[in-house]
């Protein structure tokens, strides 16, 4: 079989006795995996920016991350695969985030609907993420806040602004 030729330029490095650059590989940008479009869509997913959005998604209260109950999508988790190959091909440093996450933020909002709520994940100002969690019925939701010690106590369900996470992180509840 016959082997595929060189490019011109890569033949001409050959003869030099240079071996052929390594194509650099491009880096996840927000506009290649969410419907955004501006300043935001041509920025590469930043490690501090999957960190922001995990914890806004921790910070909700009695929110399970689709992916993490066993199906869906959830824009942390995918943003941190992201950044986590971003980092591997240098396009972004340890501990970087992206300039429109920095100015705008990263947030995470809850609207009451029936039967539950619609939970929506923003980075600067765009959504990345949206999706639907069940009303658990009364006597359910006080067992489960007992089983995992949640049930009353200081900081329980109140302060989104607190808690420690990354600058930028914040999680909103509209009734």
């Amino acid at each position: 079989m016959a082997q595929p030729r060189p490019r011109r330029d890569e033949a001409a490095g050959m003869a030099q006795g240079k071996a052929p650059a390594a194509t650099p590989q491009e880096p996840i940008k927000y506009g290649d995996a969410f419907a955004v479009k501006g300043e935001l869509a041509g920025q590469p997913i930043a490690p501090q920016d999957a960190a922001a959005m995990r914890s806004a998604e921790a910070s909700v209260p009695g929110v399970q991350v689709p992916q993490e109950s066993g199906g869906g999508f959830s824009a942390g988790a995918f943003m941190e695969s992201a950044a986590q190959y971003n980092e591997a091909v240098g396009a972004v440093r340890p501990g970087q985030a992206s300039e429109a996450a920095a100015k705008h933020g990263v947030n995470i909002t809850q609207d009451a609907v029936p039967g539950g709520r619609i939970v929506t994940e923003f980075v600067a100002g765009q959504v990345v993420g949206q999706y639907a969690v069940a009303e658990v019925p009364a006597q359910q939701d006080a067992a489960a806040g007992k089983v995992a010690g949640t049930e009353g106590g200081a900081g329980h369900g109140g302060d989104a602004g607190a808690g420690g996470r990354p600058a930028g992180a914040t999680a909103a509840k509209r009734d």
